[in-house]
């Protein structure tokens, strides 16, 4: 079996881990199989290269810091690849850019825009091991760009659809889970889950894949895999796939948290559009992604409008909000979380929203936005009751 293997940075810590990892991709080319292996910087680098470029000043140049950044992959494939080499397996370490990566120009969270693998399927050809840096590419005139949150994941599922192969994510967790075991315990590992529902718990909380690795694996049909690193036992993980048998037994597949919720208001709008489309214009220019957008008409004809977003994003749009030279005040209110839960059994079975709301009411959990889709139903608590409210509607939904 032809496959992309993804290794995240707590799986490549270590010149041991790398070494172990080498000897397993040496058993799969011994199997006969091609091997593409795609890598994250070792361990907290990534972090560690931000925190340098701080010591420099606040205020870092952004194509700049893609180069700075870029390096943490360079030195794991670069390692990975003389490791397998060492075996007597011929391995060759390929950048996100050497290896045909093209990007859009948005620096710290750019876009792939396509992948002239021309170059990696002659390394291919040669009977080599293929060791990609994950996390980057460059835009059209050769800049470093690097691909923001999970852009290792996005890398690995880029090649795997553009090869036609199957894509394995190992990290240091064995699967998904229908709740974050670290917030409930008693969550259980699911064996399969549907596209739609890991992409709804990915952009809900989850934090095991990004949401556009999913998207693209959905899109191309891309087999995807979870699980635990050097694990060989498949089983033990979670497949990400276009339909599963569990939609009678289990229409609840699970729960996501989405943290550090900003809500953003402002109140006593016109009724015309003009502030709303001059506030969107500018949030596009920003490139953020509003997370949920209300609207209520007052007894006065009036608008009051809210949306909501994470912090940091809070934080940019404030930081831009003079440049719509407006006399309409946009407040944030801070401490709110985003609870979801999600199942593509919601659209067929009936009670699933009272039991929630009802489950939440008996244990005095006060709930604000509700919002709901074909496969989830998501409300705004405050983040003093995350834990509480996991705790009861895991055991009302037995996840």
């Amino acid at each position: 079996m032809n496959v992309v293997e993804k290794y995240g940075g707590t799986s490549v810590g270590t010149i041991a881990q790398i070494k172990a990892i080498a000897a397993h991709a040496a058993k799969l080319k011994a199997q006969g199989n091609q091997v593409v292996i795609v890598a994250s910087a070792m361990g907290k680098t990534t972090n560690k290269l931000i925190a340098m470029a701080k010591e420099i000043g606040e205020h870092v140049n952004e194509r700049e810091l893609d180069s700075l950044l870029s390096t943490g992959e360079q030195r794991t494939i670069t390692l990975l690849a003389m490791a397998i080499d060492a075996l007597g397996v011929p391995a060759v370490s390929l950048t996100g850019y050497q290896c045909g990566f093209i990007t859009s120009d948005h620096h710290s969270h750019a876009r792939i825009m396509d992948i002239d693998i021309t170059r990696l399927k002659q390394h291919l050809n040669d009977d080599k091991v293929v060791v990609v840096a994950g996390f980057q590419g460059a835009n059209e005139v050769g800049d470093i760009t690097t691909l923001g949150r999970g852009g290792s994941d996005t890398t690995a599922v880029a090649l795997a659809a553009k090869l036609g192969w199957e894509c394995h994510i190992f990290t240091d967790v064995n699967g998904v889970y229908t709740i974050d075991p670290r917030m409930y315990p008693h969550a259980k590992r699911l064996h399969k889950i549907t596209y739609n529902e890991m992409m709804q718990m990915a952009c809900l909380g989850a934090g095991v894949l990004e949401t556009r690795s999913v998207e693209l694996a959905s899109k191309y049909g891309v087999r995807l895999y979870l699980g635990r690193a050097l694990e060989e036992n498949l089983d033990k993980g979670t497949y990400i796939m276009e339909k599963t048998k569990h939609l009678e037994d289990m229409p609840i597949t699970g729960i996501s948290i989405k943290e550090d919720y900003a809500i953003m208001r402002v109140n006593d709008l016109p009724n015309d559009g003009k502030f709303l489309n001059s506030l969107f214009a500018m949030i596009s220019q920003l490139d953020i992604n509003l997370d949920t957008i209300s609207q209520q008409l007052t007894h006065d004809g009036k608008v009051n409008f809210a949306f909501y977003c994470n912090k940091q994003q809070s934080d940019v749009i404030l930081k831009n909000i003079d440049k719509l030279h407006s006399r309409y005040p946009i407040s944030r209110l801070l401490g709110f979380v985003k609870l979801s839960i999600v199942g593509v059994g919601i659209s067929t079975h009936s009670g699933i929203a009272a039991k929630v709301l009802t489950t939440l009411s008996d244990h005095n959990i006060r709930y604000y936005q509700i919002t709901s889709s074909e496969i989830s139903i998501s409300l705004t608590i405050e983040e003093k009751d995350k834990l509480k409210a996991v705790e009861v509607l895991g055991k009302a939904f037995d996840l």
